[in-house]
């Protein structure tokens, strides 16, 4: 896979440096573009993202989407906390709050993809339950949404994790997966980044995240809050290119496909498998319920240390209803459209008591 890659270096607010890479991609050069920067990982892409700019929802919006490429959630986040990125899309759910839980000043509005996060083991290990993983060495990727699906499946069926398994973390899923590779340990917890090297490695995919918990939230939309804000009609004509994209993807998947591939530099057959084949869920909605079900799980196993936080300051939902409220005012009898109102109202149900 190639990625487009510009280096540049920016002094991080939390005392790290983060190297991220630009690309910019726009269907005009025209001045009268609002950018907004998007931080990616590169490794599984931004669907949503590369549909409403190639597509033309951005332009419509008014807006130039400026894609930057980090390859893992601290870099990404990092940038995003000290406005050097306005939007953070693919970093999962626990990151963000962890961020948020020590101070950073982050607000989750919107979704990106739930499910789509393979366990695998080499092609001997027989896999029935969950109870396969008791006596054995799981490898996981700290503070990604995958381990905290994993561990909480885990205690929900009854296991203890300090003595029913030897748990081994890393700080990337390419760690976890070089871990299994090598038989280090007997089982990985991955990310959908490392999908297709499993598999190709001769791998065994043995459950997914949507089987271990089919509710579970993982990217979410994370902002900057002072930028977010200060430009509330920008976030919402963001989050209006969020929804038409989904919309698209829904409707045009092998559409989709194609235009991933076009942006992942990748071959058509690799970039369906990717994007389609990994029971991934792709949808805009902020789905706080699910972002507040991870914190709460967080909490439960010391995950984090400031479980005080009030991460609900930091979540907004007003910003997608407005967005799918001006859209299904357009469009009132588009199907797609009108059945968002029940979701969000599905999804959210802990932050519309407020």
């Amino acid at each position: 896979m190639k990625k487009r890659v510009i280096g540049s270096v920016l002094a991080a607010a939390v005392s790290l440096s983060a190297v991220f890479g630009t690309c910019t991609v726009s269907a005009t050069e025209s001045k009268d573009l609002t950018t907004v920067n998007l931080a990616y990982n590169p490794n599984t892409g931004s669907i949503l993202s590369f549909i409403a700019i190639d597509e033309g929802f951005a332009e419509e919006e008014g807006l130039e989407l400026n894609l930057q490429t980090f390859d893992n959630s601290t870099d990404a986040l990092t940038a995003v906390s000290a406005g050097k990125s306005d939007v953070g899309i693919n970093f999962g759910t626990a990151a963000p709050l962890s961020f948020i839980s020590n101070g950073g000043d982050l607000t989750i509005f919107g979704g990106y993809v739930m499910g789509g996060m393979p366990v695998y083991a080499n092609a001997d290990f027989e896999y029935k339950d969950l109870s396969s993983f008791v006596g054995k060495t799981v490898a996981v990727p700290r503070m990604y949404t995958p381990d905290l699906i994993w561990r909480q499946a885990m205690i929900e069926a009854g296991y203890d994790l300090e003595k029913d398994v030897k748990i081994v973390e890393f700080k990337k899923p390419s760690e976890v997966l070089a871990a299994v590779q090598a038989k280090k340990v007997d089982v990985g917890v991955g990310t959908n980044s490392t999908y297709m090297k499993a598999v190709e490695s001769g791998l065994k995919i043995l459950t997914w995240t949507n089987e271990l918990e089919p509710d579970a939230v993982c990217c979410r939309q994370v902002a900057n809050t002072k930028w977010f804000k200060e430009n509330p009609e920008i976030a919402e004509k963001y989050t209006r290119t969020l929804i038409k994209a989904e919309k698209f993807l829904n409707e045009k998947p092998e559409e989709s496909v194609k235009i991933f591939q076009k942006y992942m530099e990748m071959e058509e057959k690799d970039a369906k498998t990717l994007l389609l084949d990994t029971y991934q869920n792709f949808e805009s909605d902020p789905n706080s319920d699910g972002v507040l079900a991870m914190w709460d799980t967080m909490c439960k196993i010391d995950y984090v240390e400031n479980k005080d936080t009030d991460v609900k300051s930091h979540i907004d939902i007003a910003t997608y209803k407005a967005a799918m409220d001006s859209i299904i005012a357009e469009n009132p009898d588009d199907k797609f459209y009108s059945g968002l109102t029940e979701r969000y109202e599905n999804w959210n149900k802990e932050m519309l008591k407020q």
